[in-house]
């Protein structure tokens, strides 16, 4: 708005002296046009004093025929009468002339003082029109600028009533209790946390000494868990931000920094920590509960005032922690869970590894036996032929020699050359590799039946 203001001086202040000096050029053009009309005026006196002493010979003469008599008046009548009309023609002719110079020299610094004026009349016109221009254009900014302005303080007026009703409404100590737990909550999931997996909300637990809930129960790898309880200590900071004096502020801060130390050593005074690790036996429970802030205003007052109170807190094994700190832990927690996760999963594929590796011990030792069976076959059916040519095919051909004959030839059979291939080493290792004894001799048990 400042600057806008500034701007409208800038323009007003330029356009005062553009005005200035077309003001100045305009008393010039007029000074000078006031020195053609006194031109003017001293050409119309030498013209009126012509006349004027052409009117005087001209008694002068007509006394002096009159003295000279009636006859030289005779005489001279005509000549008289001649000079006469050649002094009124030659007084015409001078006057005309003197008419016509100055009409034509009025005319010619008439045309030259409009030329003159011509850029200053057309400078005064753009100048109106920019001032007008101006004008219209800064009452349009500013009456922007008003409705922007205006529109501000309805915006700051309905901020200042929402934070009244806002303040009014925590002034509820079950509003400002669940204020903390939806704060808390929101932390929760903002942290990529899912309930009943990595938290427990308010879960209802018995002891002996009878019923208690806390606010969550954050959940950690390896069967570990802390309590978490949510506190919303803001009736003093609230009457303090609307403290009169400072002194009462002080005051009311000092109150609420006492508040929020009643808290932990009532947080204290519950052993949370011990009382559901009682119950929840599956859990290893630490040391401490955290005691959840739901804004860092509230815990950087009470460090103002009390500056010990982070240390009788972790005195009473109670840690506080804002929306900040908090987010924080919770990042770290959800990083353990992720790499916990990542541990079973590595857990769970060297167990699932380990029982491929035995069952493909037991199938090999099917295929070593297959190998060896079919060794055997065909050193079996080699010896067969070599009985069968030594022995036998000798007497056949002794017959055909004596004239015995067979319907059909007979064929002819020789050895088998190609022998099963033997189990490269790495297979043969893994066929006798004693990490997998016990599992090859479970899952071979399984397999025997189809192996038979």
């Amino acid at each position: 708005m400042v600057v806008l203001v500034l701007f409208a001086r800038m323009l007003m202040s330029k356009h005062r002296e553009e005005r200035v000096r077309l003001l100045a050029e305009a008393e010039g053009a007029r000074t000078r046009a006031e020195a053609v009309a006194l031109e003017r005026a001293q050409l119309d006196a030498q013209l009126r004093a012509t006349r004027e002493a052409a009117d005087a010979q001209r008694d002068a003469v007509q006394h002096l025929s009159a003295e000279l008599g009636e006859r030289l008046l005779q005489q001279q009548a005509s000549a008289f009468e001649a000079t006469t009309a050649a002094l009124e023609r030659r007084a015409n002719s001078e006057s005309e002339a003197i008419r016509a110079a100055y009409e034509a020299a009025t005319a010619e610094r008439n045309e030259r003082l409009h030329v003159e004026l011509q850029p200053v009349h057309e400078t005064l016109q753009r100048l109106a029109d920019t001032s007008v221009a101006t004008d219209t254009r800064s009452a349009a900014e500013f009456s922007r600028l008003v409705t922007l302005v205006q529109g501000l303080n309805d915006e700051h007026r309905a901020h200042r009533e929402e934070t009244r009703k806002l303040q009014d409404t925590l002034r509820v100590s079950q509003v400002r209790g669940r204020f903390g737990e939806w704060t808390l909550q929101r932390a929760l999931e903002a942290a990529g946390l899912q309930e009943r997996v990595h938290y427990v909300l308010q879960p209802t637990l018995r002891d002996e000494e009878g019923l208690f809930r806390p606010d969550a129960v954050l959940l950690l790898p390896q069967g570990r868990a802390i309590v978490i309880d949510s506190k919303a200590p803001l009736q003093h900071l609230l009457d303090a931000q609307n403290a009169s004096t400072q002194s009462e502020k002080t005051a009311l801060l000092d109150r609420h920094a006492k508040a929020l130390r009643t808290h932990i050593d009532q947080l204290a005074s519950k052993a949370y920590a011990a009382r559901v690790a009682a119950v929840v036996p599956d859990r290893v429970l630490l040391d401490g509960v955290l005691l959840f802030v739901p804004a860092d205003a509230v815990l950087d007052a009470a460090y103002r005032r009390d500056p010990k109170l982070v240390q009788h807190a972790l005195g009473q094994h109670v840690h506080l922690v804002s929306p900040a700190s908090l987010l924080l832990a919770l990042s770290a927690v959800e990083q353990l869970w992720r790499q916990d996760g990542r541990d079973q999963r590595a857990a769970e594929i060297e167990k699932i590894g380990a029982d491929l590796l035995g069952r493909l011990s037991v199938v090999l030792g099917h295929v070593s036996h297959v190998q060896r069976a079919l060794s055997d076959c065909v050193a079996a059916y080699n010896a067969l032929t070599t009985s069968l040519e030594s022995r036998l095919l000798p007497i056949a051909r002794r017959m055909e020699e004596l004239g015995v004959r067979t319907r059909e030839p007979m064929p002819t059979i020789g050895e088998i050359d190609t022998v099963p291939r033997e189990l490269g080493p790495r297979l043969s290792r893994a066929l006798v590799s004693p990490q997998t004894d016990v599992t090859t001799t479970s899952v071979a048990s399984d397999d025997t039946p189809a192996a038979a």
